[in-house]
Order: structure tokens, then C-alpha cells, then sequence
């Protein structure tokens, strides 16, 4: 970090009074899993989101004295991760920034979505690591609906080796799913 940006975080802080400032501490720390949460459904990936959100958070922190109080500091500080995400996408080549916009305009998680965002989130990142094949048996069974006698015919496998499979496939996400809420608990 360059002097002239220590300067300008410290005036920055400086010009707010010590209550603004300790107000503002409370809700940067309250607003953090939301903005964990809403990082990871932009990027689609929780690992990269705890990275991003460290960046927003000092961009967050150095643009203090622009939070009015009094105004939706849910709303100021998603703006900024969205900014920050979409930076990390661009650099990364993740996502254009068309796509970021719709994805961000499409899903605002209310509170009551905040306790299924992890979940949903953990299983998208899990199902990610699955290969192709297992994708599409999950996707057969359980989006189609399609019967195990016809996944059976259609893999060339018999009914027990296709209940067997999919019973592998929940445990393996299972498993997945509960390794990255462990790990975003820490």
C-alpha cells in the first residue's frame, strides 16, 4: 500500500465523527454474510467470494465518509461488491459484465432467502466439480423425473447398479455440501 493511499483511508476515516464511525463499523460487520452470500451467487464460486468480499471490505472501508446515514447501507455496500466482483470476473474472464448485471438485477436475496443462499450456493459449487455423465444422470432423475427402469435402459446398467449410482452420487454431494458450509462457518 502506496503512503499517499495510507493518507487518504486515514482522512478519509478522519472525517467521520467517532459515533458515525462506530456505527459504521456495526454495519459492516452486520451486512457480512449477506455480502458474502450475494459476492458468491454473482461469481458462482464461495472460495473466490471470501477473496472478493476481503477486497469490497477495503473498498468499503476506505469510501466511508460517502455513506450517508440514514440511507440503505445494504444497498451502498452491494453496489460496491458488485463493482468488486465484476472486476474479478472480468480479470478472470469468468463472466462478461452484461451477464453480472442480469445475474445481480435477477437475484437479491431478502433475509428469509439469506438461511437457503449457503446451501444453494455450497450444492451449485459441488455439482460443479461432478463430471459430465454423473450431471446428467442427476439431471435425468431428478429435473426430468425419468423413472430408474429408463435410466437403467438408457446407461445399458440394471436398476440396482442405477439406484446404487445415484445413492453414491447424494452421498459424494453430501459430503461436498457439507465440507464448504464447515469451511464457510470458519
Amino acid at each position: 500500500m502506496s503512503p499517499n493511499q495510507d493518507s487518504d483511508e486515514s482522512s478519509s476515516l478522519d472525517q467521520l465523527s467517532k459515533e458515525h464511525q462506530e456505527h459504521f463499523v456495526q454495519l459492516l460487520t452486520d451486512e457480512q454474510s449477506k455480502l458474502l452470500n450475494y459476492i458468491a451467487m454473482l461469481l458462482g464460486d464461495p472460495h473466490a467470494a471470501r477473496n472478493v468480499l476481503q477486497e469490497a471490505n477495503l473498498v468499503i472501508w476506505r469510501k466511508a465518509a460517502e455513506f450517508e446515514l440514514g440511507t440503505s447501507f445494504t444497498a451502498w455496500s452491494r453496489k460496491i461488491a458488485f463493482w468488486q466482483a465484476q472486476a474479478y470476473a472480468r480479470d478472470r474472464h469468468v463472466f462478461s459484465d452484461e451477464l453480472m448485471e442480469q445475474i445481480a438485477n435477477r437475484n437479491h436475496f431478502g433475509v428469509a432467502d439469506q438461511e437457503e443462499a449457503s446451501p444453494r450456493i455450497a450444492l451449485r459449487h459441488c455439482l460443479s466439480q461432478l463430471n459430465r455423465s454423473h450431471l446428467e444422470l442427476l439431471r435425468e432423475r431428478y429435473e426430468e423425473d425419468t423413472p430408474i427402469s429408463e435410466l437403467a435402459k438408457r446407461t445399458g446398467k440394471t436398476p440396482s447398479a442405477v439406484k446404487v449410482g445415484l445413492m453414491r452420487l447424494r452421498r459424494v454431494l453430501l459430503k461436498c455440501i457439507r465440507k464448504e458450509l464447515a469451511f464457510e462457518g470458519t
